[in-house]
């Protein structure tokens, strides 16, 4: 008994050391921070917030947005036309060229042989057929004027034809009534719609359509300027509107 209890014992002192020691390497130490460590790391986290979303203070004021600035300060309906000034007001649609007279037709020939005529180009009888008297006076007036040698009719040879008869709109073919637009037609629509547009009471678009709002503005004007039969186009109220003399 006494030998195997020294057998024994040298291995056991060994063990117990080694087990003490790795009790003491494996616990680890706590590690203690000062106050004044503790409360600056705090102070940071709750800072990086404030920095990225700062409101502004209250009383102070706050500069305008740039594209604000820009924004206009009214803003103009798209199909509304402003008022037309100057010579443009009241300028004749065929001395202008927005209407575009065509020699075929016998009520516009007796306007071009009219005017060729008064220059002394055209010798016939102002009869609305358009013939070779009617042809020869043209070229002549073509020729006059560096617009060539043909006997061509067009929007360029037009304007200059009658150019200087309209210095007021009572003086073209239209505002005396030679010519009387028709509203059923685009192109005079057109006319109309412009001229109604000019003087305020038309706020559509000028796209030649006779619709409700065209005829809410003829009704207007006549209304305005005391003619009978509102929703009616005729001479006296082309004469009118295209005169520059309404009340």
């Amino acid at each position: 008994m006494t030998k195997k209890t020294k057998w024994v014992f040298p291995w056991l002192i060994p063990l117990v050391m080694i087990s003490f020691g790795f009790l003491i390497s494996g616990c680890p130490k706590k590690q203690t921070v000062s106050p004044a460590e503790e409360k600056k790391e705090s102070s940071e986290v709750v800072s990086t917030p404030q920095m990225t979303a700062q409101k502004p203070t209250p009383g102070k004021a706050t500069e305008p947005s740039p594209t604000a600035s820009l924004t206009p300060s009214a803003s103009t309906h798209p199909d509304q036309k402003a008022p037309p000034s100057g010579p443009e007001a009241t300028e004749d649609p065929i001395v202008g060229g927005t209407i575009l007279l065509d020699p075929a037709l016998p009520q516009d020939a007796q306007i071009i042989q009219n005017r060729l005529a008064k220059l002394g180009l055209y010798q016939g009888a102002i009869d609305g057929v358009w013939g070779k008297m009617s042809r020869a006076a043209l070229k002549s007036f073509k020729e006059q004027n560096s617009l060539g040698s043909s006997d061509q009719w067009d929007k360029e040879t037009q304007v200059l034809l009658f150019h200087g008869t309209s210095p007021i709109a009572a003086q073209g073919p239209v505002a005396n009534g030679s010519i009387l637009l028709d509203p059923a037609a685009s192109q005079d629509a057109k006319v109309i719609q412009d001229r109604l547009a000019g003087l305020g009471l038309y706020k559509g678009a000028m796209d030649g359509i006779w619709g409700k709002g065209s005829q809410a503005a003829l009704k207007a004007f006549k209304e305005k300027n005391s003619l009978g039969n509102p929703d009616q186009w005729d001479k006296e109220t082309q004469m009118l509107l295209f005169r520059g003399t309404t009340k």
